[in-house]
């Protein structure tokens, strides 16, 4: 099962390769500047445990990042003629990869594992 650190760590991977290419160092900068520790945000609450993944488009040194990830702030790029059309919202492609689909199921079937296996626990405690 994949770690939240490692997902993140793959989204990063993945949006930094999805971002456009000759855009300077778009790619590098992504890399570089996102971090799991940063990127999972987690709400735990006595009946709740939610987490969302947030990655910087947009990392200092490559702010028009935010123009290739949104293509309704920049007429520019919306119709550039670079070769970079599929490039554009890089970041959520990355999200909408089938493969952190998939890691983040398996971490959700393993935390319901867990949970169900401590209700269990819990049970036979009661049962003694």
């Amino acid at each position: 099962m994949a770690t939240l650190a490692q997902i993140a760590t793959k989204i990063k991977d993945l949006a930094a390769a999805k971002a456009p290419k000759r855009t300077g160092n778009l790619k590098r900068k992504i890399a570089d500047f996102n971090r799991p520790s940063g990127m999972i945000k987690q709400t735990k609450t006595n009946k709740n445990r939610s987490f969302e993944f947030v990655i910087d488009v947009s990392p200092p040194g490559a702010e028009y990042g935010q123009y290739w990830n949104d293509p309704n702030v920049s007429y520019q790029v919306k119709n550039q003629k670079t070769g970079n059309e599929s490039h554009i919202n890089f970041a959520q492609q990355a999200l909408n990869d089938p493969m952190i689909d998939k890691m983040i199921n398996e971490y959700l079937e393993t935390i319901a594992d867990e949970i169900v296996l401590q209700l269990g626990d819990a049970i036979d405690d009661l049962n003694k």
